[in-house]
């Protein structure tokens, strides 16, 4: 096999300007659209709730931009997972053992009440939880919570992945989420 001559340090120079707003992007599954998400992480550093919990729902950062409408698929997973267990996880196969329903509350009642939920799920050692965050059509702000939820999940470390919900569990107002073990 032949190998490419060197880049002599004309082009190379040219070719990290051309590219220095280029950013990676993640793989999705197929059915998922993918939306970029602001989220304001300024140390970028996962939250592992175990000891504190009193101060757990202030450490959870918000989005600095509410930039998903009610009608986007959400998707996040941490690397490592297998694709097959993420293909049963994206198509509700599953089994959900709890779920939460944020309907009429208020941002800091909901981060209260998911981080709650979610302790308490992965105490019971529950793989599976469903969170029905609404798609906010009756609300000036459109779907503040979907935004606020998808950008604290992401924050949780033992949060292995998160997927809109199938219709029949409330489409693209609710989502599956995956948790790890509790150790």
């Amino acid at each position: 096999m032949n190998k490419p001559p060197p880049l002599d340090k004309e082009d190379l120079a040219f070719f990290k300007e051309a590219m220095s707003d280029v950013k990676r992007t993640k793989s999705f599954p197929a059915k998922a659209k993918s939306k970029k998400i602001i989220c304001k992480l300024e140390k970028a550093a996962l939250i592992n709730f175990k000891e504190d919990i009193q101060q757990t729902p202030l450490s959870l950062l918000d989005p600095t931009e509410l930039t998903i409408s009610s009608e986007d698929q959400l998707f996040f997973k941490r690397p490592g997972l297998q694709n097959k267990r993420i293909k049963q996880f994206v198509r509700g196969d599953i089994h959900q053992s709890d779920s939460l329903d944020l309907h009429q509350m208020t941002v800091e009642q909901a981060r209260s009440a998911v981080l709650n939920f979610l302790l308490s799920s992965r105490d019971r050692n529950y793989i599976c939880v469903r969170i029905i965050h609404g798609k906010g059509r009756f609300s000036p702000s459109g779907a503040k919570l979907k935004n606020y939820v998808n950008c604290w999940l992401m924050q949780i470390s033992w949060v292995l992945a998160f997927s809109s919900a199938l219709p029949s569990d409330g489409g693209t107002g609710a989502i599956y989420v995956l948790l790890s073990r509790k150790h």
